[in-house]
């Protein structure tokens, strides 16, 4: 009467299912480690999941002294999702250019949105060479771009420093008036040749008789030119500070 014994069979029971519960769990830890070991090798991403005594097994992937081995980690830095720096194509120099000269380089293609690309430049393939421009949406959506080197008061540019300097004329190859030249339109600026061949690059309300479209200017990238005086000692004071 004082005190009661548990019958051999609920303890037989009770140890079956002990046992049972045990096996699974067990099971489903290997799972989890073959998964693991799946996400690692094929998509390059860990996820830990089951057991503890699983996570030892994650960075069987990587080699020795590499990236998150021995608790070192790299220095590591992601491409922003945009267009990459741009190697452009350079046509020749302005003024002086020719519309022949124009229509000459063959333009290298743009790197993907977040991405690059790989160029191994030949000697003989553009003679006058090219130039890197940060990356601009607008520019990429012209892949026939190319560059111009322009003297700045050839184009009317005028600078902080009251100086003349070189700035580069973006013109696309490609624009609607190169081919229907009753598509210019005379709020923009375009590569236009006359008779001669040479390029003028203006604004016109139409085309002279006699000349050719050969591209639209996109626009015209300057050099960064500082005031003479500016910036005497405190940023809040300097023409380029930005609140």
């Amino acid at each position: 009467e004082g005190g009661r014994t548990s019958s051999p069979v609920f303890v037989a029971v009770m140890l079956s299912l002990f046992v049972a519960i045990s096996v699974s769990l067990n099971a489903r830890a290997r799972l989890g480690t073959a998964v693991v070991r799946g996400l690692s090798r094929n998509a390059g991403a860990v996820m830990v999941v089951g057991a503890a005594d699983i996570v030892g097994e994650v960075d069987n992937w990587r080699p020795e002294g590499g990236h998150g081995t021995g608790n070192r980690f790299m220095p590591l830095d992601t491409v922003a999702m945009g267009p990459g720096p741009m190697l452009m194509a350079i046509a020749g120099l302005y003024p002086g250019l020719t519309a022949a000269e124009l229509r000459a380089p063959q333009p290298l293609p743009f790197a993907p949105a977040g991405g690059w690309n790989y160029h191994r430049l030949l000697a003989d393939g553009v003679p006058t060479g090219f130039v890197a421009l940060p990356g601009n949406e607008l520019v990429a959506e012209h892949p026939d771009t190319v560059a111009v080197v322009c003297d700045g008061t050839s184009l009317g540019v005028e600078f902080a420093d009251g100086a003349s300097h070189e700035c580069l004329a973006l013109i696309d190859r490609s624009d609607e008036a190169v081919a229907n030249p009753g598509l210019l339109d005379p709020r923009q600026f375009y590569a236009l040749s006359d008779a001669a061949g040479r390029v003028h690059i203006r604004w016109s309300d139409g085309v002279p008789e006699g000349w050719t479209v050969q591209g639209r200017l996109i626009f015209t990238q300057l050099p960064h030119v500082k005031k003479p005086g500016s910036g005497g000692g405190f940023a809040e004071m300097d023409d380029d500070f930005e609140f």
